[in-house]
């Protein structure tokens, strides 16, 4: 059987180098149909004596499923054959890539190629599920942190930037710590420090206020509008300070002292 196959192969090759157009013929398409029926029936035979030979079902699923990658096989050679003589470029491209192919020495099943590509999502998806809880985690985290320093400093109020407010809070929450130390430390009492309510407010109110937290005193205001006119060189009027808001005021006091 095998004899016969290869024979009427051979036959085909040698016919279609003599003949022009050789592969358009009927004879051509006879002897093409005439290969593929004995490749049938061999893989048919074969298959029959496997199963008369094995002794439960998956043997005979396992030997099915090989005759058909056997026969998918087949009809890949007899069809790249076909191309040497129809479309010899085609042909050549997928020679190159076979060649490229067996040189990688490692040939993948595509059924074990999609196993396995599934297996790296699953992966990918629990390294994405463990990064979603770790965010959550320090959100949970900064939440607590800003919900404490809001219950330690409730005189500042939250405002629109989170950070900057709570940075306000630690500031003062310093301040107030670094003036108890100096109380502590002075014999008979230290001076008072100026409070909110003082005309001429502390950094630590500045910060405040430029941070949304805090808003001046009446007093406050007029000796911040002053002072920024001062420190800004009187590019603005009192008028348009006051318009820009008190956090305004405050950040051009915070910037000139900083650039001087």
């Amino acid at each position: 059987m095998k004899d016969l196959r290869a024979l009427l192969i051979d036959c085909r090759i040698e016919l279609r180098k003599l003949a022009r157009d050789f592969q358009k013929s009927e004879l051509c398409e006879r002897l093409d149909l005439a290969i593929q029926a004995h490749a049938n029936a061999q893989a048919q035979a074969a298959q029959t004596a496997q199963a008369g030979e094995g002794e439960g079902a998956p043997n005979g699923a396992a030997q099915e499923k090989t005759q058909t990658v056997s026969q998918v096989a087949l009809a890949w050679q007899t069809a790249t054959r076909d191309l040497k003589f129809s479309d010899p470029a085609i042909y050549a491209r997928l020679s190159e890539k076979v060649i490229r192919l067996l040189g990688a020495k490692t040939l993948v099943d595509p059924a074990t190629e999609i196993i396995q590509l599934e297996q790296q999502a699953a992966e990918l998806q629990k390294t994405v599920a463990a990064q979603e809880a770790q965010q959550k985690a320090a959100a949970a985290e900064r939440d607590a942190l800003l919900g404490a320093l809001a219950h330690a400093v409730p005189s500042l109020k939250d405002g629109g930037d989170r950070l900057a407010v709570a940075l306000a809070r630690v500031a003062y929450l310093k301040s107030a710590a670094d003036k108890a130390a100096e109380a502590a430390a002075t014999p008979g009492g230290a001076k008072r420090a100026p409070e909110p309510q003082d005309t001429v407010p502390s950094n630590d109110l500045l910060a405040a206020v430029a941070a949304g937290a805090a808003t001046l005193g009446k007093e406050q205001r007029e000796w911040c509008v002053g002072e920024a006119m001062v420190l800004t060189g009187f590019q603005f009027t009192p008028v348009e300070l006051i318009e820009k808001g008190d956090a305004h005021i405050a950040r051009l006091i915070q910037q000139a002292r900083l650039g001087g």
